[in-house]
């Protein structure tokens, strides 16, 4: 996995500089692919299993899925992309995201303008999962707002923590949403991924090995995915008209 910091530059957009940023990582990459699947950030995602009672047509499902979708989130209609995705092997339940159109058609732009081609925008807990295989929940701290996603059979939970917290916070608020998602019924985590600045991985790793959880840097690609982490292009909301191409 390879990372590149967004340089300051107090002449350009931000969108710009993230995007001028992408070109150049992905131009380091010694392949000329440029399809590419996205994920949104999981502070503008919701998901969750919906269930699906003996007899439904999929029309009905998705009518469904948008009532629920109402009293899910509080954006208006106009703002929200809704996306209902069958689990495999589950032929009564289907996954339910959510995601705000706004930042949908940001991502795309941003893809885009780095010269990419998105086919496809995943949920970031299914992504991850795919991704890091091996353990129990993932602490993402490479940007300002820092997210703890803890796995599950079939959708995960995620906790999102204000910017720049000092590390012993960040490891206190991580303790307690650790045993939240315990509470809720969540497998009890003991292999926990961090993905961060080397220094602050470092920190955490040692505040949170004395509470017994086996911490680890990302790896990527060693492990097999299991059956139920879901097929590519899971989610692809339907975000054609704002610039999403097929594959």
């Amino acid at each position: 996995m390879q990372t590149l910091e967004v340089r300051p530059d107090e002449g350009l957009p931000d969108d710009l500089r993230v995007a001028q940023t992408l070109r150049d990582l992905v131009t380091s990459f010694s392949t000329h692919e440029r399809r590419c699947v996205l994920a949104a950030p999981s502070s503008d995602v919701v998901t969750s299993v919906f269930r699906c009672p003996p007899g439904m047509s999929r029309s009905e499902a998705e009518r469904a899925g948008a009532l629920e979708a109402d009293q899910t989130v509080p954006w208006p209609t106009s703002e929200r992309l809704v996306a209902l995705d069958p689990i495999p092997g589950h032929s009564d339940q289907a996954l339910l995201s959510i995601a705000r159109t706004s930042v949908i058609e940001r991502l795309i732009a941003l893809a885009n303008a780095a010269g990419l081609r998105p086919v496809a925008i995943d949920v970031p807990s299914c992504a991850w999962r795919r991704a890091v295989v091996e353990v129990d929940a993932l602490l993402d701290c490479s940007s300002d707002r820092a997210c703890l996603i803890v796995f599950g059979q079939f959708v995960g939970t995620s906790s999102t923590f204000a910017p720049r917290l000092l590390d012993e916070r960040l490891a206190a608020l991580v303790r307690t949403a650790l045993g939240e998602a315990r509470r809720d019924g969540f497998a009890d985590v003991q292999r926990l991924a961090v993905i961060g600045p080397r220094l602050r991985y470092e920190s955490l790793q040692e505040l949170l090995a004395i509470d017994g959880y086996h911490v680890s840097p990302v790896t990527i690609g060693t492990v097999e995915m299991p059956s139920w982490a879901f097929a590519y292009g899971l989610a692809s909301w339907a975000v054609a008209p704002r610039g999403l191409k097929a594959a």
